[in-house]
Formats: structure tokens, sequence, C-alpha cells
């Protein structure tokens, strides 16, 4: 599989929404579609099907119920991910399109949540931009810092008590002329 088609793989908000849920964890069709409830069954399974047979997931477990076969699925750890190696190799084209991508996915998750019932006052909602002057080692100490403080929320599974929250990252370093 090239780099470009790893990524219009991962990139269809369908499919990415399907990686984001099994980076928690494995998970039945039933557990995902209570996760990812605006997309029908059969294009759920669609998507889980186009995922699986290019190697980005994999069916850990099989089991019949009530006659049917209930499949439990789990991310390949090697290829759900674009690597630092494979966007490096990526073109500038490429990069864009993945980008214009990542940003349409989360205006249509704003679009979706400014549609519904808000109240901006209490809702976890909210964008910031923030310039940081960082060297080497304190974006180090930030990335690790980060990591470790999201890294205890990111297994957790939706309940009545607890709510999705979608958290963007997004680095983008100040321009340096060409030579």
């Amino acid at each position: 599989m090239n780099q470009k088609s790893k990524a219009d793989l991962i990139l269809h908000p369908v499919r990415m929404k399907i990686i984001q849920h099994l980076a928690k964890g494995s998970a039945t069709v039933s557990e995902l579609r209570g996760w990812i409830s605006d997309v029908p069954q059969a294009t759920l399974y669609r998507h889980l099907n186009v995922l699986n047979k290019n190697e980005i997931i994999y069916v850990t477990d099989e089991r019949k119920v009530r006659g049917a076969v209930e499949r439990t699925y789990a991310l390949e750890q090697d290829t759900a991910y674009i690597s630092a190696e494979e966007a490096a190799n990526l073109s500038k084209e490429e990069h864009m399109k993945m980008f214009m991508t990542f940003i349409s996915n989360i205006t249509g998750d704003v679009e979706a949540y400014l549609n519904g019932d808000t109240n901006l006052n209490t809702d976890i909602f909210g964008y910031n931009q923030l310039d940081l002057y960082l060297d080497g080692e304190e974006w180090e100490e930030l990335s690790r810092g980060m990591q470790e403080l999201i890294s205890k929320y990111v297994p957790n599974r939706p309940t009545k008590r607890n709510k999705k929250v979608t958290l963007v990252q997004m680095l983008v370093p100040e321009p340096k002329e060409k030579q």
C-alpha cells in the first residue's frame, strides 16, 4: 500500500471515526454502532471491510450471536497511522489534501454540535490559538507532558456519566524562507 492510498484510507470521515474509536481498544460492531450512531449500519460494515482488507484493522474474535457472527475488531498498530517517515515522503499537495480533509472533518463536527441543542455557557466547547516559542528541549518536555496528561483519558468508554469531547491538536511551525 503506498502512502497516498494509505492516507486516503485513513482520512475518510467514517473510517477516521472507526480508527479513533478502535484506538481506545478493540470493539464489536455493536459497540462501534453505539459510538458512531450517525452512520447507517450498511455504511459502517462497508468501511470496516475496506479497513480490514487493507490491513488497517483486523478481526480479533468471532462468535455466534442469535444466528449471526459478531466480530470484534482492533487496530493494526503498524499500519493504522501515518508515521513521521511516511509523512516526510508525502508531497506538499498530498499534505494539503490531508490537512483539508482533517479541517473538513473538524468543521463537520463543529457544525453538528452548533446545529444541536447547545449551551455555550456549560458545554465543553471552545477554540483558541496560542503561539509558543520553544527550543528543542522545551518542545520535548511539552510533548511528553501533554501525552502523559491525555493518555489517562484515552481508554475511557462512553457512559451516561461521561460525554464525548474532541480534542484537536495542530502544530504549525513558523515559515522559513526558501534558500
